[in-house]
């Protein structure tokens, strides 16, 4: 019975340090949060202030602005040639039509 005591004891001192030793890492990571959170506020204010990333950011709107324009002619274009295709061919629907019905009056 003494054995059974000493063994539960032992238990008891194992699980009470286990406890701390969690107790401690638990700490360490919510420092570890704490100063990453910390950091990565620094990072994206950083960031956000950062002139490269500003001039980055403008050199892609100007991208992007260019590329816009670029496709708008190339539409107007093709819509000019559909138009263009689109009136050739009405005439020539035109002139068929005229010919097949002189054709049949005849």
């Amino acid at each position: 019975m003494a054995a059974d005591v000493k063994e539960l004891q032992e238990l008891v001192e194992r699980e009470r340090s286990a406890e701390e030793t969690i107790r401690k890492a638990k700490e360490q990571a919510q420092v570890i949060v704490e100063t990453a959170r910390e950091n990565a506020g620094s990072i994206l204010q950083a960031s956000n202030s950062d002139q490269k990333l500003e001039e980055l950011k403008q050199a892609k709107l100007r991208e992007i602005a260019q590329k816009k324009t670029e496709m708008d002619k190339e539409h107007r274009r093709k819509i000019s040639a559909l138009e263009a295709t689109a009136q050739e061919n009405s005439e020539k629907a035109i002139i068929y039509i005229t010919e097949q019905t002189l054709r049949v009056d005849n």
